[in-house]
């Protein structure tokens, strides 16, 4: 008998690098997001120690209080413009999750039937070495079972 031979190799192959990519993609994504979260966190921090160390102050110049305002404005200007960052990057990760399992369902299907194939050629193997064991069983009993002459 042949050697098993699954003729969706190559498609299964590649479906296999497929689904290795798009999880690479979406451990990018993570980390794009993981990155954004991060910069929200590190710019409310850092507002809060500025905000801290002003008012812990005896006195406040007038020039630090504007100075105060300004920056106040600005980091939530930045701080808006970061959540808007962070919400795109959370819609990029839900995108690419669903890419990725589309893939792994992909890759699931041809593996199951590459399973499959290979059962049914398991047996058929089986079945054929079964076939000729009792050939050759019933083949030495026949000549065994001859009436001399």
């Amino acid at each position: 008998m042949q050697a098993f031979r699954f003729r969706l190799e190559k498609v299964l192959a590649w479906y296999g690098r497929q689904c290795q990519l798009e999880e690479s993609r979406f451990a990018l994504c993570l980390a794009a997001l993981a990155d954004a979260q991060k910069a929200i966190v590190r710019l409310q921090a850092e507002r809060l120690g500025i905000e801290r160390d002003l008012i812990s102050r005896t006195s406040i110049p007038s020039r630090e209080f504007v100075a105060l305002g300004l920056y106040r404005l600005r980091a939530t200007q930045q701080e808006a413009e970061l959540h808007i960052e962070r919400d795109r990057r959370e819609t990029s990760v839900r995108e690419q999750r669903i890419r990725l399992q589309a893939a792994q369902r992909r890759l699931r299907l041809l593996e199951k039937l590459h399973e499959r194939r290979k059962a049914e050629y398991d047996y058929a193997a089986t079945r054929e070495l079964e076939n000729l064991a009792a050939d050759a069983y019933f083949a030495k009993w026949a000549t065994s079972q001859e009436v001399p002459k």
